[in-house]
């Protein structure tokens, strides 16, 4: 592609350079008709001029528009090829974020299951705790009543003992004060209202 340039560039300088002479020999030719140079029509300068430009332009499209036309098509593919590997990086990125969401509500859910589980394995727990707790307390309420019955009765038989000492510590008084059957009422009534 640089040689192709480099031809143009040295074809372009060689025609620059003859066009002077070109114009010299015509401003020459002109002084030897007798009219002015700039207004008259040279019809040898315009044909060598267009056979410069047509030759140009055949080197030009023979060497440098395929070469720049080259470079522009490598370019053109060099940039459509980092479009598409941009297209499947984004494309990729996208799976990886579905797949990262997916992943993260799925942990999501899974902690949740693991919450719900633990929720109930406590209130499970809680409810053994309470019927545990519960039946602890009626045992220890019918221990209570047990050793209230038993002590209830201790007590009663403490006081027929107690009543039975009293009602022969009464007797003994009514024997030793006298044998009257009135009198022994009236004592028994009395030692039983201190009672």
């Amino acid at each position: 592609m640089r040689r192709s340039i480099t031809a143009a560039i040295a074809l372009g300088v060689g025609v620059s350079g003859l066009l002077p002479h070109v114009a010299r020999a015509q401003e020459h030719a002109g002084e030897a008709s007798g009219g002015s140079a700039l207004f008259s029509l040279n019809v040898g300068l315009m044909v060598w001029t267009w056979i410069l430009f047509l030759l140009t332009l055949g080197i030009l499209a023979w060497k440098v528009f395929p070469a720049i036309s080259g470079g522009l098509e490598a370019r053109h593919a060099k940039i459509q090829g980092a479009i598409d590997e941009a297209h499947q990086a984004r494309d990729e990125a996208k799976a990886a974020l579905a797949e990262h969401q997916a992943a993260l509500d799925q942990a999501r859910r899974e902690a949740q299951e693991m919450l719900e589980r633990a929720r109930a394995a406590a209130e499970g727990t809680r409810r053994e705790i309470l019927a545990d707790a519960k039946a602890q307390q009626e045992g220890l309420l019918a221990d209570a009543r047990r050793e209230l019955d038993q002590e209830r009765e201790r007590l009663r038989e403490e006081l027929r003992k107690e009543a039975v000492d009293v009602s022969l510590a009464a007797a003994e008084r009514l024997i030793r004060t006298r044998l009257d059957a009135e009198e022994n009422r009236r004592l028994v009534q009395e030692y039983l209202s201190e009672l």
